[in-house]
């Protein structure tokens, strides 16, 4: 495919294993939403998902790159927008209004699929300028994007989250002492 001359069974490959991936964070992110807020996990599950893109700039064909660090970032990749995809759907339940929600939830969905199809054809004729840089340029375009999406979530409330600044406490408390017999 494309600059990397890899095989389509490869790329299936690949994508099988990360669609295993997020069905299987899936679990892992419902619990854990549950526990700390769907916010805080956005945040900072979201900071990983915009820095993926730049992974991608150091793909070679080499062994090492096609068996181990291609399956990686596929499973990387879709592990992780296991958790975008979960968060942003428990927000937008929470916070659509019961009157109209139909209409609410059909906004909702078409919004990121009109987006993601500018997006690809605005990184298709960004990756063929060379004089632009190239798909160097389209991947580091993508992370920066991607992190502008998170500020957002500056000004979303949720009643149950926990504060990002305290996340590590909460998911990593420390062992109170035990009172000596």
């Amino acid at each position: 495919m494309g600059e990397l001359n890899i095989d389509v069974s490869l790329v299936t490959l690949y994508n099988s294993l990360g669609s295993d991936a997020n069905l299987l964070m899936l679990v892992l992110w419902g619990r854990l939403a549950d526990r700390i807020g769907n916010r805080p996990l956005m945040i900072t599950v979201g900071i990983l998902v915009a820095l993926t893109p730049l992974l991608w700039l150091e793909a070679r064909t080499t062994a090492i790159f096609l068996w181990v660090w291609f399956p990686l970032l596929h499973i990387l990749g879709d592990a992780t927008w296991a958790a975008i995809d979960l968060c942003s759907g428990n927000l937008m339940m929470s916070v659509a209004p019961l009157r109209n929600q139909s209409i609410y939830f059909t906004i909702a969905v078409a919004l990121p699929g009109i987006t993601g199809a500018i997006g690809i054809t605005v990184g298709g004729f960004v990756a063929t300028l060379t004089d632009f840089g190239g798909l160097p340029t389209v991947f580091a375009l993508s992370a920066f994007l991607r992190l502008f999406a998170l500020l957002p979530l500056v000004f979303v409330r949720e009643q149950r989250s926990v504060p990002v600044g305290q996340l590590m406490r909460v998911l990593f408390p420390a062992k109170q002492p035990t009172p000596a017999d």
